[in-house]
């Protein structure tokens, strides 16, 4: 079954995102200022998550609606049914972006958004899931325009710039997927000889040995997918076997 899934990436890279998810079998991939839409199966979107070098999240579109206050949000927010994908034993966090929205407040819809989750779960199940700013195990994420809004559920978690081969916590300047991006613009390709005079924290490097290897950059991390309730454990294995069997030694 085709789902619908968005991307978001570094500005400047969608076009080269938009062919990395072609390649990793996503369908009607469409880039957008900031990201790319494409179509795909669950295979796909694991896919996605553990293979692409460029994008920073892959989000799941749950629904899309017109609004013109914040109840109408709520009211769109509250109507997916959201105990098939997780339970009130997790811990979320609901996150807003907006581009020309009239709405003042974009705190405030955060809060009818977070409400009318938690209240679909008192429905359903006769409580709700507890609050998490820091390490959510579900992230809700609305996009509203000038009169849609859109509701995502994250797949990937903490965001895929970090690959989980770093032990170093402190965030380097330039994110992992624009150095891979910058790397796949100036035209280099595994063979050849590759020198960073001013390494830093070694992003660049680290990205084209990877690369050079064929290592996958998900291999070293897990994703909020493996806690959704419809995860297909068999399909992951499978993926994560074939990217492992085509790791090459150092």
């Amino acid at each position: 079954m085709s789902e619908q899934f968005f991307c978001p990436c570094p500005r400047g890279l969608e076009t080269l995102l938009v062919d990395e998810l072609n390649a990793l079998g996503a369908r009607d991939a469409a880039a957008v200022p900031g990201g790319v839409s494409f179509a795909g199966d669950w295979a796909c979107c694991y896919r996605v998550n553990l293979e692409s070098r460029l994008a920073t999240r892959v989000l799941w579109r749950i629904v899309s609606g017109r609004y013109r206050s914040e109840e109408d949000i709520y009211r769109l927010a509250y109507g997916p049914t959201w105990a098939k994908w997780f339970t009130p034993d997790d811990t979320l966090r609901v996150y807003v972006t907006a581009k020309q929205s009239p709405l003042k407040s974009l705190e405030f819809v955060t809060l009818r958004v977070k409400d009318a989750v938690c209240d679909h779960f008192r429905t359903v199940a006769g409580r709700r899931p507890s609050i998490d700013t820091a390490a959510p195990d579900v992230r809700v994420h609305a996009f509203l325009t000038r009169d849609t809004v859109t509701l995502y559920l994250d797949t990937s978690g903490d965001p895929l710039y970090r690959r989980g081969f770093k032990q170093a916590a402190v965030e380097a300047p330039l994110k992992e997927n624009l150095a891979a991006g910058i790397l796949r613009l100036s035209g280099w390709q595994p063979g050849e000889s590759f020198i960073d005079p001013m390494c830093g924290s070694g992003t660049f490097l680290i990205e084209a040995a990877q690369i050079a290897l064929d290592i996958a950059p998900g291999l070293g991390r897990g994703f909020a997918f493996e806690g959704l309730r419809n995860f297909d454990r068999s399909t992951w294995a499978a993926l994560r076997k074939a990217a492992e069997g085509r790791r090459q030694a150092p």
